[in-house]
């Protein structure tokens, strides 16, 4: 895990600029190259190999390629055998990847698998190529205007430039205000995007031109027949490391059956869970869970006990990270997560995480409802429907349409932006049509929503979330079940009758896992998950905080003073939407942005 930025345009002194920037990401070592046409940096955080073989930007001597590399290549295997001997007892996949590009070209990215961040120049060409792995957990953004093409892992690696225009986007702080969050290639500024899931962008550097597309990644035959035999491989292609690896255990499925298959390989387990202080069972159920079954497979268990104190520490840095806006309240224990596991803390540098489970297997409860709202559409006729369910939630959706309907599911609270617009819908529309067209393999009420979920959801919330909060404390997030070629396997294997069972969600997860993970595991039916107790934890600490944080003045897109006004008329928690407002006030501040 890495960090990288570049530009168009020879600067030494910027470019180490933009690594002390990123340092967090990668501090075992910052490297530079430049010649007259671009600059590039990189940021080490070691882990497959020694670090003084590891450093970056990596190059050959007379080979015309330079390449950046934020990530995990999972295929070492295949790739080993597709080139050959030169490959013989070589371990870091940077190096293997290199030599794919050389064998290959451009096409390189047709032969790796795993999750990453790339950016690839070609001196002869004079082209410089940026690439998003289709599960989206390493981000990439960049800003191109006027000619002006600048990368980086990071907004603030970007941000330094002082040519960088930081007019907002509008559209993308109003899509936030309407689903908690900006997915897809937008953020909040109009000239910095970033990359889609399976995205690909290209710079000319001859004609300061840039262009954008998609490519698909296809894995056939990756995984045996046998399913037991397919997870197995799965948590071992992610067990790849010459560091420790630790595991996030809640008491779910999917963090489970992690623990589970590392034991069966023999893997050493070190996991750990938050345990939130002075809150009770309700929100310590999946931390009770999880000290359980530690106990039964022997792990080497931790318990973070989740403070007032240390959440409202962690509250404006755990936003300020993630640089755009987001409504997840339980952010600040995120953060002493990664501060207890990371560098500062365990010193840990990876950390497998379920995170993926419920997009696959068909985990959310609002799948269950999508089916129901399948039966009453053919009962009412969809017309009917559509008047009847529009009519009760005063909105204007077409519910056979599947971004409508996970749009509607997924709707946030938007009283308090200045101006109504409902341009967020074509921006999610315009954000998914092409990653959908490439990899939707069938219909049904379920399967739909979960490609929405894993291009909208996952690429544009979850792994923005985990990946700058572990990568602040200089630790790497690997979620195997969110692995691409693993995610095909399992779409291909599974039926929508294999998502939703009679009276529970992950039917064939269940069925799979009866009789080797407990049955207090398998037959679990409620869904709790790491949910941060602040409503019973609210008090005047916690109102001054958000007092503090939110601006005393109304701009042009957000009514600052009626969101005071509402935090300051009640003693009790706002509610989960006053968290979006208060992320979008500590970037305003922190990027001084007009909003």
């Amino acid at each position: 895990m890495c960090g990288i930025n570049g530009f168009a345009g020879k600067d030494e002194s910027l470019i180490a600029e933009m690594n002390r920037r990123t340092a967090h990401r990668g501090p075992d070592f910052a490297g530079v190259f430049t010649d007259k046409y671009v600059s590039l940096g990189h940021n080490l955080l070691s882990i497959r190999d020694a670090s003084d073989i590891s450093h970056q930007p990596y190059r050959k001597d007379a080979s015309p390629w330079i390449l950046l590399f934020n990530g995990q290549i999972y295929n070492t295997s295949a790739l080993r055998s597709e080139l050959g001997e030169g490959t013989k007892g070589v371990e870091l996949d940077t190096e293997l990847l290199y030599q794919a590009i050389e064998k290959y070209g451009w096409d390189f990215i047709n032969h790796i698998h795993g999750m990453y961040a790339i950016a690839l120049y070609n001196q002869a060409e004079r082209i410089i190529r940026l690439y998003r792995d289709p599960s989206g957990q390493k981000l990439l953004y960049y800003y191109f205007k006027d000619g002006t093409f600048i990368w980086s892992s990071e907004i603030k690696g970007i941000l330094i430039h002082k040519e960088v225009a930081r007019e907002v986007d509008t559209g993308a702080i109003l899509t936030a205000v309407n689903i908690g969050y900006i997915p897809g290639e937008r953020t909040l500024f109009r000239y910095i995007r970033k990359l889609n899931l399976s995205q690909f962008v290209t710079f000319d550097i001859n004609s300061k031109t840039l262009s954008s597309d998609y490519f698909l990644s296809e894995a056939d035959h990756y995984y045996p027949d046998n399913v037991s035999l397919a997870f197995t491989k799965l948590i071992e292609e992610h067990l790849q490391s010459k560091q420790k690896i630790a595991v996030n255990l809640s008491g779910g499925m999917d963090s489970s059956l992690l623990v589970h298959e590392m034991s069966r390989l023999g893997h050493e387990i070190h996991s750990y869970t938050n345990y939130f202080e002075e809150a009770g069972d309700k929100y310590n159920t999946d931390a009770l869970l999880a000290r359980r079954l530690s106990k039964d497979y022997g792990t080497d268990h931790h318990e973070i006990v989740v403070t007032k104190k240390a959440f409202l520490e962690n509250f404006i840095d755990s936003y300020s990270y993630i640089e755009e806006p987001n409504y997840n309240i339980t952010l600040p224990a995120y953060l002493q997560t990664a501060k207890v596991e990371g560098a500062l803390g365990d010193r840990n540098r990876v950390v497998l995480s379920g995170d993926g489970g419920d997009e696959i297997f068909g985990g959310y409860p609002y799948y269950m409802r999508s089916i129901e709202m399948n039966r009453q559409r053919q009962l009412l006729t969809p017309f009917f429907f559509n008047i009847i369910k529009n009519w009760r939630n005063n909105s204007s959706f077409d519910f056979g349409d599947m971004l409508d309907r996970w749009i509607f599911f997924k709707r946030f609270y938007t009283r308090f932006a200045q101006k109504s617009d409902s341009s967020f819908r074509s921006i999610l529309r315009e954000s998914s049509e092409k990653f959908i067209s490439l990899y939707q393999l069938k219909d049904g009420p379920v399967y739909p929503l979960m490609l929405l979920d894993r291009l909208l959801w996952m690429g544009g919330e979850n792994f923005i979330r985990s990946d700058k909060l572990y990568m602040s404390q200089s630790l790497e997030l690997r979620s195997p079940l969110s692995y691409h070629p693993f995610r095909l396997y399992i779409d291909n294997k599974l039926g929508e009758q294999d998502y939703i069972g009679k009276s529970s969600n992950k039917a064939f997860l269940r069925k799979h896992y009866k009789g080797k993970l407990p049955d207090y595991i398998v037959e679990r039916q409620d869904k709790s998950g790491w949910r941060s107790p602040i409503a019973s934890w609210y008090n005047k600490d916690f109102k001054n905080l958000f007092m503090d944080i939110l601006p005393t003045q109304s701009g042009p897109l957000i009514d600052w003073t009626s969101i005071r006004a509402k935090v300051e008329e009640t003693h009790e928690w706002p509610g989960k939407y006053i968290h979006l407002y208060l992320s979008l006030a500590i970037l305003k501040k922190e990027f001084n942005l007009d909003i």
